[in-house]
């Protein structure tokens, strides 16, 4: 069977009105001629990318096995993650003789490697849900009830770009055309600079990230990411290994009720042994309509004068989130596996993360020269207490300056499962020569535990809600293109009345890649 099979093949305005302004008007002029430029492009042939997004976790899973057995040294808790991090790892392990349940894994991310040398990449997705606001995780997302994307993708030796349309029907940010996915990037020495909105997947989590996710829409920003993660070459920080390092300023636009807040963030992860990552990160929003955006108030961020409240809240620089995380693999009993966890604090308290949300995991996999299994089981708990009494949260991704919190419209940037809720996941996917691929997940969540909206109401749930769902997924080539189709059935029950409910959801979507 040809080596091809495994992964294309497997991923294979109304008119202004008189009264409009000028600037509306420009508005309008730019977003067609992108969207013509998409239109033409879409006839380039190929394919072309300079990082794995967050859209295939079977890729992912792949990556992580190969780190797991010491093949990839470089570190991979970051996405987007970039391709050039891992090709010299790939690179080393090619002619060698593998284990045989790694030579799928193998071969799964060389053949991605190998689509990533070409120059140009363009076609489009139908996309289809039943319900935009089920939990999103790694992975293809849905948030439309309808949706058509056109894209084009190229890359030189010296830049990169990606235009992706989005023409979309009930979407989440009420928006019936968006740009969730392109930027343009160029490279300077071991950087590259991208201008972009793209999702992002920060710390080892397989069913959800705490602090930032690909849960809410993403914000546009500029982006200054090391290239290449080799290890740094200086006396004090050559220990830390291999180091990956991303930085990034964008903006919220017009999602929250205080308009055009900034948001900063900043992620550091190495591996001091092949067998040990740890990443160290930091987001936070700032600014806003009326508030002050000056480079002493992003001084003053830094330094964490967010919560001390000295100077008046009107000028209390931001909200901010910070965290740790680590993924340690061995092999035990012949059987590889792995151990995970994520802490970040909601605020800090003498210059350290408090008022915690956590999470922990344990995966292992299972595989032959045709499939790759994968195993894991997940608790995650964002009930983090920031008053006198231990049983109520209410602060975990809330402000009392940026009322609508750590969100894009309404939906968390970091957990799936926003605040005040603990769950466990059981997860399990597999992957086969042929294209064919697919997914369960067995979740116990229980939302809004404290079932207090004594300072918000809840996003997710009202009152207090113990849910069991089950989450499946299948992909299979279809049509030469790629079709994956995603279910969910849930009950839940009410604390407040002790009222049960049930319900269902359907999404797909089908790619072709001219």
């Amino acid at each position: 069977m040809k080596l091809k099979s495994i992964f294309f093949n497997s991923i294979t305005s109304k008119p202004c009105e008189r009264q409009c302004t000028l600037k509306r008007f420009f508005r309008q002029l730019l977003n067609f001629a992108l969207v013509i430029t998409s239109t033409l492009l879409i006839s380039l042939p190929l394919n072309a990318s300079i990082w794995v997004d967050t859209e295939d976790p079977y890729l992912k899973t792949s990556i992580r096995v190969l780190a797991n057995a010491g093949i990839i040294k470089s570190p991979i808790n970051t996405y987007p993650l970039m391709y050039k991090s891992i090709i010299a790892d790939i690179k080393l392990a090619r002619g060698t003789k593998l284990a045989a349940n790694l030579y799928f894994a193998l071969q799964y991310v060389e053949h991605a490697l190998r689509h990533n040398k070409l120059k140009y990449t363009a076609g489009m997705k139908l996309k289809a849900a039943s319900d935009t606001n089920s939990f999103q995780s790694f992975g293809e997302r849905h948030l439309a009830k309808k949706e058509l994307n056109l894209f084009t993708e190229y890359i030189s030796e010296r830049w990169a770009f990606k235009s992706s349309v989005h023409f979309t029907k009930e979407a989440a940010n009420n928006k019936s055309l968006s740009f969730e996915g392109s930027y343009l990037a160029t490279y300077l020495g071991n950087w590259v600079i991208s201008l972009d909105q793209v999702p992002q997947w920060w710390g080892p989590g397989q069913d959800s990230a705490l602090i930032l996710s690909n849960n809410a829409v993403a914000f546009p920003a500029i982006r200054f990411t090391r290239h290449n993660s080799t290890p740094i070459d200086l006396p004090v920080l050559n220990w830390l290994g291999p180091v990956s390092m991303t930085t990034f300023f964008g903006q919220q636009e017009h999602s929250n009720e205080l308009q055009n807040i900034r948001i900063w963030g900043v992620r550091v992860n190495f591996k001091p042994f092949d067998s040990l990552e740890i990443g160290l990160s930091r987001t936070a929003q700032w600014g806003g309509r009326g508030r002050p955006t000056d480079f002493s108030t992003f001084i003053n961020l830094l330094k964490g004068e967010d919560n001390t409240n000295i100077k008046g809240m009107d000028t209390e620089p931001g909200n901010q989130l910070g965290g740790a995380d680590f993924h340690w693999s061995d092999t035990i009993l012949g059987q590889s596996i792995g151990i995970y966890g994520e802490i970040v604090g909601e605020d800090e308290a003498g210059g350290l993360p408090s008022h915690t949300m956590y999470q922990l995991g344990i995966e292992t996999s299972f595989s032959s020269e045709s499939t790759l299994n994968h195993l894991f089981l997940e608790y995650v708990n964002t009930m983090a207490i920031c008053g006198e009494n231990a049983s109520i949260g209410n602060c975990g991704y809330e402000h009392h300056v940026f009322q609508e919190g750590y969100r894009r419209y309404g939906r968390s940037m970091g957990s799936t499962y926003d605040s005040d809720t603990t769950g466990v996941i059981l997860g399990f996917s597999q992957s086969r020569y042929g294209g064919i691929s697919w997914y369960g997940k067995f979740k116990y969540l229980n939302i809004n535990k404290d079932n207090s909206n004594s300072r918000v109401i809840h996003p997710i749930s009202e009152f207090a809600q113990k849910r069991l769902q089950l989450d499946a997924g299948y992909r299979t080539p279809l049509l030469g293109g790629l079709l994956k189709v995603q279910a969910s059935l849930y009950r839940s029950k009410l604390t407040e009345n002790n009222s049960a409910d049930s319900g269902s959801s359907i999404k797909t979507s089908w790619e072709y890649r001219f």
